[in-house]
């Protein structure tokens, strides 16, 4: 069923693409996220084109990937994948073999646990239950993690065209260098804070948490209404932990959020790990922290 499926993308994509009067003539190469958008992009400049599956805003767990996107990785040279997403396993296994797979998140020590409330159906309608052996999904929300896949992407670049391997150093180099100041920066400005602990809706911090040795309190549970019983153990651990912030991502929308915000005596701060700009979204996170 899969091969059927792939045969009948690959005819519609090279349909569209005369229809369209094709595009760019640099090779293409995916990515999950647009986070790994913007670190390939410093790598590989103009030398390939490079298409993220994953939009601004959209939910990496529950993620369904449209048939353009499916296309769009069925023709690129290579899938950077973040490594524990379940749509990234799904295509992976589809794809034809001359699309190169690469795992970005290899050499990170991942977090497990992080996501016990989270379920998939896959494409059958057949229920998961993700318990404490999940790995949590975003890797990329650290400068550390970010210099492991960054490291990962320009190995697997100078495979896929070693011609170019020096205009790739050079690149590479810079943005290595980069993300490891903004480390030490933030690093120093997260030292001597008040309270290590935050409150979070959805735990998608885990990884920066435990970069600068912060207490992560997710307070949400998959935009479900929570009992009064489980609100008041919240707002009660908050208290006792001293926390004065709660990031909150517009994607995870819940009644209960500024309910809770009120309850608990944060402030309601507003955060994208999913976009682009992914350096300055840490960057807001570390500046809210230390406010």
């Amino acid at each position: 069923m899969n091969r059927i499926y792939l045969i009948i993308s690959l005819i519609v994509a090279a349909i569209l693409g005369a229809c369209s009067g094709g595009g760019s003539d640099r090779p293409v190469i995916a990515v999950s996220v647009e986070p790994q958008r913007a670190m390939l992009q410093e790598i590989v400049g103009e030398k390939f084109h490079v298409v993220t599956l994953l939009g601004n805003g959209a939910n990496p767990e529950t993620y369904d990937p449209t048939m353009k996107a499916r296309m769009e990785v069925e023709n690129a040279a290579a899938f950077f994948t973040t490594g524990s997403m379940p749509f990234e396993r799904r295509i992976a296994e589809a794809l034809d073999p001359r699309v190169r797979v690469v795992d970005t998140s290899v050499g990170i020590v991942p977090i497990y646990g992080t996501h016990s409330h989270f379920h998939e159906h896959d494409a059958d309608g057949h229920h998961h239950h993700h318990g404490a052996d999940e790995r949590d999904p975003h890797v990329w929300v650290s400068l550390r993690n970010a210099r492991i896949m960054a490291r990962n992407m320009f190995d697997a670049v100078c495979e896929l065209d070693s011609a170019n391997k020096p205009y790739y150093t050079q690149r590479f180099a810079a943005l290595d260098a980069r993300l490891d100041s903004l480390d030490g920066v933030f690093a120093q400005r997260l030292r001597e804070l008040p309270s290590r602990a935050f409150a979070i809706w959805h735990p998608s911090l885990s990884y920066f948490a435990r970069d600068y040795g912060l207490e992560q309190i997710a307070v949400g549970f998959e935009n479900k209404e929570m009992s009064s019983r489980r609100l008041t153990e919240i707002v009660d651990e908050a208290r006792k932990d001293s926390v004065k912030v709660f990031f909150f991502q517009k994607e995870y929308d819940s009644r209960q959020a500024r309910t809770l915000n009120t309850q608990m005596g944060t402030r309601l701060v507003t955060i994208n790990p999913m976009a682009f700009e992914w350096e300055k979204s840490l960057a807001d996170i570390t500046n809210a922290l230390v406010q």
